[in-house]
């Protein structure tokens, strides 16, 4: 849905070219969704937290019925009478995530590996996205276009993860995008129809990458620190999205470029450009420089996925000794 929101903002883009009623149109609807007080059901689980359990009874037989099945009194007395939580005693042994990570040197590796990746992947994949608008023909279709090749991405990592394993999906699309964005980058620029091509499957590889990455990562990590990790991986990465949008100041800056209308870029890097122009204009630029930029940092992250273990098939880890055995024979994990 995410890709599906990126092709509508291209496609309102094109038919309201002024950015303030463009953003006017896409954010008024958003209003309706406060009808969603009224349409959308509580909480089963919370009104149960909050002992309604009249309340939880009616939602649940309105879903009942909805779906053409029925609850047996046993299910729902179940459901209305849950037992007392456990109370879970913690080892006061136990290390903190800063300890754990410094005394064992396969999470040290892994945690300085995956953000890495996160970099990449963000990096390229909005990297892509923006410089979409730089491409030649029309910038709104192109945008479009580099958007829509999303879907059958994240469609193909659903389909091969489970088939082939996390480490061929991830290390695959990593290098599938950058053969990409490295051949687009020495593409003779009046091969516009080839050089759209490339450029979309290299954003297909990255799409792939940015689907198995979550999974992944989190594979790679005991429960007791899983989500502070996988956190920690995506916010770091977060610098490859910061970094992007800098990336079409590296593409060749002519009149044309400084008059338009961006999509994807702010107003405020089309006033820094046209407040720079005669030092922009002495300059050569290499128009390959962001792709090959791509291409690197994606050769990169694709080397770095085959250094850690395939999690296809194993079990989760909960503890740190499972997550240090993973790849090993299960005879050498510790208990």
């Amino acid at each position: 849905m995410f890709a599906v929101g990126q092709v509508i903002l291209g496609a309102v883009a094109w038919g309201i070219q002024p950015w303030r009623y463009m953003i006017l149109a896409l954010h008024i609807p958003c209003f309706i969704i406060i009808a969603y007080y009224w349409i959308l059901q509580e909480s089963v689980r919370w009104l149960l937290s909050q002992k309604k359990f009249d309340q939880a009874k009616d939602v649940l037989q309105r879903v009942a019925r909805r779906n053409r099945k029925q609850i047996s009194e046993k299910s729902m007395h179940a459901l209305m009478n849950p037992p007392e939580p456990v109370k879970v005693v913690e080892d006061g042994d136990e290390p903190n995530l800063f300890q754990a990570i410094f005394r064992s040197g396969v999470l040290l590796r892994r945690v300085c590996t995956t953000p890495i990746w996160w970099i990449t992947t963000t990096f390229v994949y909005y990297g892509l996205s923006i410089n979409a608008t730089s491409l030649s023909d029309s910038m709104y279709l192109n945008y479009i276009l580099t958007c829509a090749i999303e879907i059958p991405g994240f469609y193909t990592a659903v389909l091969i993860l489970d088939r082939i394993g996390r480490k061929p999906t991830l290390s695959g699309g990593y290098l599938f995008s950058a053969a990409c964005n490295i051949a687009f980058a020495f593409i003779p620029s009046d091969l516009s129809t080839l050089r759209l091509v490339v450029y979309l499957l290299g954003k297909f590889g990255i799409s792939v990458v940015f689907t198995s990455l979550y999974l992944f990562t989190s594979e790679l990590y005991p429960t007791q620190y899983r989500h502070r990790l996988l956190a920690f991986s995506s916010m770091v990465g977060r610098i490859g999205s910061i970094t992007a949008p800098l990336t079409p100041v590296l593409f060749p800056i002519d009149d044309s470029i400084l008059n338009l209308n961006l999509v994807a870029i702010p107003e405020i890097y089309g006033i820094l450009l046209r407040a720079n122009r005669d030092i922009l204009q002495q300059m050569d630029y290499w128009e390959g420089i962001p792709s090959v930029m791509f291409g690197a940092m994606g050769i990169l992250s694709g080397i770095l996925v085959l250094t850690q273990p395939e999690t296809l098939g194993t079990k989760m880890p909960d503890t740190l000794a499972e997550a240090e055995a993973l790849g090993k024979p299960e005879s050498k994990i510790k208990t």
